[in-house]
């Protein structure tokens, strides 16, 4: 079994796939498993099963393989492997999904979050391995990558911003693509100059107005006042827009809440300090993943954006 970066998956496999394609991804960086299972969904005729489905097992058996008649095969992708310890309890159940990687020839595994060592130590994830030929490791961009990524960005919208400037967005956002990608352009979409000062302002406007009170209600945990909120954004922004600012907002929240220095302004952290007093740290992670499985699910098409985005408040019930 290999292991390589996902990054490094996308440059050398752009054009044509490994031969040997029994894969496994995960890691924390989401934007780049979406692209792995783009990159999949682009080139072979794929089927996606979700581990969370309620016939989880049964469909991933109906998927169709070559025979001597139709040579037509569909290339299994089995999203949410995260959640195969919680899901398959039985002894019968393990077993039946090892048998299916056996009989495979090819398949893609994907975790949406890093699994952790004591996971993959499993007996589960042992067998799971053994099975799998690469492991693909969604890993973060480092600063030095995301400052040469966003320097070409907007040098090719023609987009006039010092380095000191494209590090302080680093520093604002975090790390995340998919957030970068969001905040980037709608930078690039301001007509005057980009200063340090003007980039606090355009970042930290949206979230300190509607969208701040929807993180509100996710923090304090309040469901009606939430459905309420996100019905009227919804008039006026794209879901994956508004769940991008919720994923800055609450990674953002946990800085302030481990006592992190962050560059926000000083009323930005004094109305977080107050929004999570007596809220545990735990607690924000486990919202933090939530508003990531939802941005997964529309993405992967699992579920509707206003589904997904709904679902945020009622999910740690189920």
């Amino acid at each position: 079994m290999s292991e390589i970066k996902a990054a490094e998956f996308i440059k050398k496999y752009k054009k044509n796939l490994p031969d040997k394609r029994k894969f496994l991804i995960h890691g924390e960086e989401y934007y780049l498993t979406e692209q792995i299972v783009k990159l999949f969904t682009d080139k072979l005729d794929t089927e996606k099963i979700y581990v969370d489905d309620e016939n989880f097992l049964n469909r991933l058996f109906s998927t169709e393989s070559a025979n001597l008649f139709s040579k037509k095969y569909t290339f299994p992708i089995v999203i949410g492997i995260e959640h195969l310890g919680r899901k398959l309890r039985k002894k019968q159940d393990k077993e039946k999904f090892l048998s299916f990687l056996k009989t495979k020839e090819e398949y893609l595994l994907v975790s949406k979050s890093k699994l952790e060592p004591k996971t993959l130590k499993t007996e589960l994830f042992k067998k799971i391995l053994s099975t799998v030929d690469t492991v693909i490791n969604a890993t973060p961009f480092d600063k030095k990558s995301l400052f040469s990524i966003l320097k070409k960005k907007f040098k090719t919208a023609g987009k006039e911003i010092d380095d000191e400037t494209i590090l302080f967005i680093i520093d604002s956002v975090g790390r995340n693509l998919q957030n970068l990608k969001v905040e980037t352009d709608k930078l690039i979409c301001y007509p005057g100059t980009l200063t340090k000062e003007t980039v606090s302002e355009l970042l930290f406007a949206a979230k300190s107005g509607n969208v701040f009170s929807l993180i509100k209600e996710i923090v304090r945990n309040r469901k009606r006042e939430y459905i309420e909120n996100l019905n009227l954004i919804l008039q006026e922004s794209e879901p994956l827009s508004l769940i991008a600012l919720l994923q800055t907002q609450m990674r953002q929240i946990i800085e302030v809440k481990l006592g992190k220095p962050v560059k926000l302004p000083s009323f930005v952290v004094k109305e977080y300090n107050l929004l999570t007093r007596g809220i545990p740290l735990k607690t924000l992670y486990k919202k933090l993943s939530t508003i990531h499985e939802a941005e997964f699910s529309i993405k992967t098409g699992a579920k509707k954006p206003e589904e997904a985005l709904k679902d945020i408040i009622f999910q740690e019930e189920r």
